[in-house]
């Protein structure tokens, strides 16, 4: 750019640069403008601004001018004022320095000083010559001289050298790219020092806005040539601020003006809008705008599309469209408020027009931007409401120019109210292919079918923009304004889908009156169209609606059954509609069976409570509940019985069908288990996640020192958000498809009442398996089928058997045991179940063996089988047969005995085997007792039986076997009158072994038998016998065992050293003659002083008894029993041959306990005290 003319002035901002003044050679500049200019905005600068503003990075341009000391700006032109001074020169003779150069630097120097001006730099050009460069270089040079002349310490950086790029461009790079540097940094300084002083003024003129003389739009003006420079810096954001200062400052003038005394500025946006075109949303500024505002002829609407295009302008180069769509309706809505808060006269509908077009051209440039950079997602929602809103207008313009469906023809009032509309839009844009929104805003206000056409394509993008971005309400709200608008074209059917979209929104949100609204839109559609099935479907919600009026409720109510009785009537299949519009189950549960289950051919009930809100009595012709049958069931089931135990002593019942082998084991399957009778259908109703509470705590953190330093609230679950309910929910099922209703609860001929209504309803089914609750219908007036499947997936249902012949084998006592030996009263106890039991039926009964049976009526004969005749038998009858039962007292020990009873009935593919248990009357246990060589058998009965039972005992009998063996009753003569019962009384007797003493016997067999009878019943005593056996019963030795105190006392004292005297004596042939005895002292009366053990061995031939001789000492004086002495077998260790079977260490072998007798086992011996100390001294002496 050279000189003066190549500034633009007829257009500004973007356009704007920076303007730099050359004094001096400007012949030289010229040469080197070109390469200048274009170095300047190749880099970036950083500009280090005051008052701590953060350090921004700034790409220059330049604007150079010749210097003109005539032309002086004025310091508040931010933009026409030069901002740098630079002085060119390329002189390199000192002399001519001297004469000329240094004044006319001077000169220029004084007048930037006159100015204040101190933003200026001296640039020396010099040409390299490689001829020059073996010269000696000069003491001083030009530049030198410059800055000893001019230079301070503060402007010593100010004076630059650079080698003339033109004329060596290879030497010359460092240099230039220093000055190009230096050039960049002193604009920017200079520039804060302009703005430093530009915001003070400007804040002090901001101070004066409450003056009367103020004018709004001088500084307006004013603090706008801020925004051009930061917007020509590139500081778009910044700029943005002034901006939005200055519509802050705006709003708040309109709005106080409201309520206190209105400035005299503010009656220029008070004059009546005569325009109202189209916002162009480019970065030019719109300087016939611009000029209004500063002539003060700017109405309301130019200003604000002036404002609104600069703001715009500032966010086009950051590509943010988005931003400027959400600021697009906000100006639009502060717009008209601030029109109606000034009054500002108008053409009617200008407003209208100047909003719809400034949303469509908002649209049109976001799409343009946003296609551009890849934004489309992010415009998308904010894209919605802007269409919504001009759509609005654009509906609002139809009404006044009579376009809307419906309407009459417009009037001429009408089509001149469009003409001037459309002279105040303005002319179109030209070199324009595609209509733009002016255009097609004309266009639709020229005919009716523009006008729909427009319309619906605004409603149906902002309708489906709001769908796509989750706003589902938003759009919800247009499909009401598109069905009124399809309900003027005629078009019902379309209205009827937008109405039903919004009601389902309204219902699944909670919006009650809305929802009632549009029911209302929807049953006077359905009624336009003639669909009676609809109609009287809508007039029943309509009169189930408690937000509705009750005469209207009333009203709709009657239209509903006039339309069942005149319309429906006359069609074969109902009508099926939604049951929880007009009704509400509330809960249902299933009435228990008397019997415990469910049973084929008998009633099932069902308890359902239902909430009528309709508002008067209705007939249901029938309530029915679906039934669905399991498919996974397995073959016919039975009803469980109660299955036996092995003691009969916890049940009371034996056998059963269980043991059937077809039926198998039936595993539990998944339908069947897990099933409820009983529900509440709000328990039912989902818990909403965003009711529950936050986890929400406060925290303290501290200093290090231990001091408060903040406290805060954290939620300990950040996942867990706050978000508004959109259009993501769920849409309710519907219940229109039926069920099959072949089985079902049903219950026919009711009344309903409003309010709630407690139904019965049965079923009867003829198969068994596991029954599922299902639908719920409710037919009204025989045509109008409700519908509900509110019990699907509830898993309430029941499982209906088939109970088949169950056979008990019963104790008539079932809490006494079965006593082997006695005879128990049994009955046989027979249920027919759900089955028919015809006659002659028998049951085959067979015993174990020992266990006897017979009919309980006749006194016949027991036997192992019996034939058991059942009577006819009705379902669900009972008969019992009573039996008696005898189990033979066997001579065995066993403490249980175990029998089995075989049933075999006609029912049953198999024999079923009952087991029992029976416990005998009474054991019998002995003893062999000795006494020296002589033998005594003590025996003792008691009884073991649970419940209380006595037995009376005659007849008490011992026999042995084997040779020269007998036995001596040493019982009483009154025997027989002996008892033993079950509560611990028990009998006890004693016979004595008949035996040569002085001969070994042998094994014996013994068998005690005895008679018994119980005392509650008379009658023949039955035995009782037990064998047992007598082996190892000869005595073989005695052992005998003497005290006596130590020589010198006359009695044993305690404390006092006392010799045991042990006898030990062979009184029968024995092989073993070696034996190991143990002196087994209590050591608490007791010391054994040595060895307490020793092997002794006796003669074979000899019985003389082997006498040991121990040393004791009594502890404790009194009568003390003697020390215990054991004999046992001692087996020497082998060592000659080791391949016999003994071991190689000595052994012992106990004795049985009849062959060892000790004689002094129950002896005592007395036992004085210890003699007392001082007679003990006077015996010493």
């Amino acid at each position: 750019m050279k000189g003066v003319d190549s500034l633009t002035g007829d257009r500004e901002g973007m356009t704007h640069k920076p303007i730099v003044t050359c004094a001096g050679d400007w012949n030289l500049f010229c040469t080197l403008e070109a390469p200048l200019v274009a170095a300047i905005p190749q880099d970036s600068c950083e500009w280090r601004r005051s008052y701590g503003r953060a350090t921004k990075a700034v790409y220059l341009e330049a604007s150079f001018t010749k210097y003109n000391k005539d032309k002086v700006q004025s310091e508040l032109n931010l933009l026409k004022k030069p901002i740098f001074h630079i002085y060119w020169t390329d002189c390199v003779d000192i002399e001519y320095y001297k004469t000329t150069l240094r004044e006319d630097i001077e000169a220029w120097l004084k007048q930037l000083e006159k100015g204040g001006i101190t933003d200026w730099m001296i640039v020396l050009v010099e040409t390299y010559d490689i001829r020059k460069t073996n010269k000696l270089l000069p003491r001083t040079t030009v530049l030198d001289k410059i800055k000893g002349d001019f230079g301070v310490k503060q402007t010593e950086d100010r004076f630059i050298s650079v080698i003339n790029p033109i004329k060596s461009e290879a030497r010359s790079a460092e240099s230039w790219r220093a000055l190009v540097a230096k050039i960049r940094h002193f604009v920017l300084v200079a520039y804060n020092k302009a703005l430093i002083k530009f915001e003070e003024y400007m804040r002090e003129q901001r101070e004066k806005r409450n003056d009367p003389e103020w004018d709004f739009c001088k500084y307006f003006i004013l603090q706008e040539q801020l925004a051009f420079v930061l917007e020509m810096l590139g500081l778009y954001d910044e700029a943005l601020v002034q901006y939005d200062e200055l519509d802050a400052l705006f709003s708040q003038f309109v709005l106080n003006s409201n309520v206190t005394e209105s400035p005299k500025w503010l009656d220029t946006f008070k004059q009546p809008v005569t325009s109202w075109q189209a916002v162009r949303l480019t970065a030019l500024v719109p300087q016939h705008l611009r000029e209004l505002i500063i002539k003060k002829k700017a109405s309301l609407l130019d200003f604000r599309s002036y404002l609104f295009q600069r703001q715009s302008a500032m966010l086009l180069p950051s590509s943010k469209p988005w931003e400027i769509a959400s600021r697009c309706l906000s100006t639009v809505h502060n717009t008209l408020v601030e029109l109606s808060l000034l009054g500002a006269t108008a053409v009617e509908g200008a407003a209208a027009c100047w909003a719809q077009l400034a949303c469509a051209e908002t649209l049109r440039a976001c799409e343009r931007l946003a296609a551009n950079n890849n934004a489309l997602d992010m415009c998308t929602a904010t894209q919605a409401p802007l269409l919504h809103n001009a759509k609005d207008k654009l509906h609002e313009l139809g009404k006044l120019c009579g376009l809307l469906p419906g309407s009459p023809e417009p009037s001429s009032e009408q089509l001149h109210l469009v003409v001037m509309l459309s002279a105040g839009m303005g002319d179109n844009e030209t070199n324009n292919q595609h209509p733009t929104p002016t255009d097609r805003l004309k266009e639709a206000l020229c005919s009716k079918t523009c006008f729909q056409q427009y319309y619906l394509e605004l409603a149906e993008l902002a309708m489906g923009t709001y769908k796509h971005i989750g706003r589902l309400r938003f759009a919800r709200l247009i499909g009401r304004d598109l069905a009124a608008f399809y309900s003027e074209l005629g078009e019902t059917g379309k209205a009827v889908v937008f109405l039903m979209d919004a009601l389902r929104s309204y219902e699944e949100q909670g919006w009650r009156d809305l929802a009632a609204q549009t029911r209302l839109e929807l049953v006077a559609a359905a009624k336009k169209m003639g669909d009676m099935d609809r109609y009287t479907k809508l007039s029943a919600t309509i009169a189930s609606t408690a937000e509705l009026e009750i005469l209207v409720r009333n009203f709709y109510f009657e239209e509903m059954m006039k339309s069942i009785r005149e319309e429906l009537s006359k069609k074969p299949e109902t009508v099926l509609t939604e049951l929880n519009d007009c009704f509400k189950v509330v809960s249902a549960s299933l009435v228990p069976s008397e019997r415990g289950v469910y049973i084929t051919d008998n009633k099932v009930q069902c308890r359902m409570t239902i909430v009528s809100y309709l508002p008067k009595d209705v007939t249901c012709t029938r309530a029915a509940i679906s039934v669905e049958r399991c498919k996974d069931d397995k073959a016919e089931k039975r009803t469980p019985v109660k299955s036996y135990k092995t003691d009969l002593s916890v049940s009371g019942s034996v056998g059963s069908q269980n043991n059937s082998p077809r039926r198998g084991t039936v595993e539990p399957d998944s339908d069947s288990t897990n099933l409820i009778t009983s529900i509440r259908l709000d328990d039912l109703k989902p818990k909403n996640p965003l009711l529950n509470p936050l986890k929400i705590n406060s925290q303290l953190h501290y200093k290090e020192d231990r001091s408060l330093q903040k406290v805060t609230v954290e939620c300990q679950n950040p996942r867990i958000k706050l978000k508004r309910s959109d259009s993501s929910k769920y849409r309710k099922p519907s219940a229109t498809l039926r069920h099959d209703y072949e089985n079902c609860f049903s219950v026919e001929g009711i009344v309903l009442k409003p309010g709630s209504n407690d139904l019965i309803l049965d079923f009867i089914t003829s198969k068994c398996g596991t029954f599922k609750l299902g639908q719920v219908s409710l037919l009204i007036e025989e045509k109008l089928e409700f519908l509900s499947n509110i019990l699907i997936g509830t898993k309430m249902g029941c499982e209906v058997v088939t109970q088949g012949v169950n056979v008990y084998l019963n104790k008539v006592e079932p809490k006494k045991d079965l006593v082997a030996g006695l005879e128990h009263a049994m009955e046989l106890v027979v249920t027919s179940g759900s089955s028919i039991i015809k006659e002659n039926t028998t049951i085959l009964l067979k015993t174990s063996a020992g266990l006897l049976i017979r009919f309980a009526e006749n006194d016949t004969a027991m036997c192992r089988e019996l034939t058991i005749k059942v009577p006819a038998m009705e379902p669900f009858q009972t008969t019992r047969v009573p039996l008696r039962l005898f189990a033979m007292l066997q001579p065995r020990k066993e403490k249980i005995i175990e029998h089995t009873v075989w049933l075999t009935c006609p029912w049953w593919e198999a024999v079923t085997e009952v087991p029992l248990h029976f416990s005998p009357p009474m054991v019998a246990s002995w003893r062999l007792l000795t006494s020296n060589t002589r033998k005594f058998i003590h025996v003792t009965l008691k009884s073991t039986v649970v419940h209380l039972v006595q037995f009376a005992l005659s007849d008490p009998k011992l026999e042995c076997d084997g040779n020269n063996n007998s036995v001596s009753d040493l019982n009483p003569k009154n025997s027989d009158h002996m008892m033993v019962a079950s509560d611990g009384t028990t009998a006890s007797f004693m016979w004595e072994l008949l035996k040569d003493p002085l001969v070994k016997a042998g094994p014996m067999k013994a068998t005690f038998s005895v008679n018994y009878r119980p005392t509650d019943v008379e009658g023949v005593s039955r035995p009782f016998s037990c064998p047992f056996d007598i082996q190892d019963y000869t005595t073989l030795f005695v052992i005998r065992t003497k005290l006596e105190p130590t020589k010198g006392s006359d009695f044993c004292r305690a404390s006092q050293m006392c010799c045991l005297q042990l006898s030990v004596q062979r009184v029968n042939e024995t092989e073993y003659t070696s034996l190991m005895y143990e002196v087994l002292a209590d050591q608490t009366m007791w010391a054994v002083l040595g060895r307490t053990a020793g092997v002794i061995t006796m003669e074979c031939t000899s019985t003389e008894p082997q006498n040991v001789t121990l040393d004791v000492m009594p502890l404790v004086a009194g009568y003390l029993p003697l020390p215990t002495v054991r004999l046992s077998k001692y087996i020497a260790a082998n060592t000659k041959d080791p391949k016999k079977d003994i071991s190689a260490h000595p052994r012992l072998e106990p004795f049985s306990p009849g062959q060892v007798y000790h004689a002094g086992k129950a002896k005592q011996v007395h036992v004085l005290p210890p003699m007392p100390k001082e007679h003990l001294d006077v015996l010493a002496n």
